[in-house]
């Protein structure tokens, strides 16, 4: 009889884990955007996206760009 009430201790312990466990959480989705952009190239000019000041470069200006029916700021460059 010990070992038939063992059995069933373990089985309702195990029961217990197996309903308190937490589920998987979700992996994040991936983060997709898409752009298009008109570039000219200018010689002479060294343009750094690192984050370095650019000497002999405009300075970038706040702008709103419109992507997917939204309205999305943006940081703008422009060259003449």
């Amino acid at each position: 009889m010990n070992k038939r009430r063992y059995v069933e201790y373990a089985m309702f312990f195990l029961a217990a884990a197996l309903a308190s466990a937490a589920p998987p959480a979700p992996a994040p989705a991936p983060a997709v955007a898409q752009a298009r952009a008109t570039v000219r190239i200018i010689s002479g000019v060294r343009l750094k996206l690192d984050g370095s000041p650019n000497h002999d470069v405009p300075a970038a200006h706040e702008a709103i760009v419109h992507a997917d029916g939204r309205a999305h700021g943006a940081r703008l460059i422009e060259f003449e």
